[in-house]
């Protein structure tokens, strides 16, 4: 699929890096490259990538802001450049009483979520920001992406079952 395309997929966790690449292998795809973000963070890869997505990927990130910044980084620049940042987290309000009352009885599950899983996700390096399941609101996106991360736009594009869609403008 898409041959005149390159892919590449940055991640910090061996085991999906693993299956990541017995998934390449497999589907014999020669324009996808994996990359330990560990070891080659995103932000050495400067000016190279015309989109970058990321997928329920904020919420759970020890340093957001800094993966944020490592993207804007990552993107072409220039008058002729389009590139953007595609980017998909759960829906969430601004508040625990506004995710409470908007999401009724599956709140509970979702805060039940980000308490088992989420947040030791996002807090499991020193000074890990513990954003959580329902963390990355419009409000806390507003802020993280354009006025701490340096991106000139953000709006909502799609916000569909457990997934807001958005899409950032360098």
């Amino acid at each position: 699929a898409f041959p005149n395309s390159t892919f590449h997929g940055y991640e910090i966790s061996q085991v999906a890096l693993q299956k990541a690449a017995q998934g390449v292998a497999k589907a014999k795809l020669t324009n996808v490259f994996l990359h330990d973000a560990t070891v080659e963070p995103l932000g050495e890869a400067q000016g190279k990538y015309d989109l970058v997505l990321v997928y329920d990927v904020f919420h759970d990130s020890t340093q957001p802001l800094d993966l944020i910044r490592q993207i804007k980084t990552s993107l072409k620049k220039g008058p002729d450049t389009q590139s953007h940042l595609l980017c998909a987290d759960i829906p969430s309000a601004p508040s625990i009483q506004e995710n409470i009352e908007s999401l009724k009885a599956p709140a509970a599950t979702y805060f039940a979520m980000s308490t088992c899983l989420c947040l030791s996700c996002s807090m499991s390096e020193p000074g890990g920001t513990g954003l959580g399941t329902l963390g990355f609101s419009v409000p806390v996106a507003q802020d993280l992406l354009v006025e701490q991360g340096g991106f000139s736009k953000m709006q909502v594009l799609l916000e569909k079952q457990n997934a807001r869609w958005f899409l950032v403008t360098p």
